[in-house]
């Protein structure tokens, strides 16, 4: 069930509502909400309500011998908007930046590393006890 929605880029005067949705989208929420605008960050509006959001930042510029690098750091998506196609739809957008993708995404979470299957990633390398709350590992995920 694909959702029309309006993308744009976050404002201060979305932070609350960022934080929101990181707290209804993680059972223990991580970033303070002086975070989520430290780094470029979309977001999807239904109704004029902030329904997910994608945080994302360049590591790596490029060069003549290497293309640029980006990461996504955070993608959340309001419990009542899962598998309506916004995280994908955010994802698409980042890819309109010409890079190499990485991210990392908890081992337990089956349906983000399925989402990112599809789209294109695959495990480049893992990262024992990334995780607090609970401890847990990474997988290192790239767009190939």
């Amino acid at each position: 069930m694909a959702v029309e929605a309006l993308f744009r880029a976050a404002t201060e005067a979305d932070v609350p509502a960022l934080a929101e949705v990181e707290h209804l989208a993680f059972a223990v929420p991580n970033w303070p909400a002086d975070t989520f605008l430290r780094y470029d960050c979309t977001v999807a509006e239904i109704e004029g309500r902030i329904a997910a959001f994608l945080v994302s930042r360049q590591i790596f510029p490029g060069n003549e011998m290497a293309p640029p690098e980006r990461e996504i750091l955070n993608l959340a998506v309001v419990p009542a908007f899962r598998r309506s196609g916004l995280a994908t739809q955010l994802l698409k957008l980042e890819f309109q930046n010409s890079a190499v993708f990485l991210l990392e995404v908890r081992e337990s979470n089956l349906a983000a590393r399925a989402l990112y299957e599809r789209l294109g990633f695959v495990e480049i390398s893992r990262r024992k006890d990334y995780y607090d709350h609970p401890p847990e590992t990474a997988i290192v995920m790239q767009m190939k």
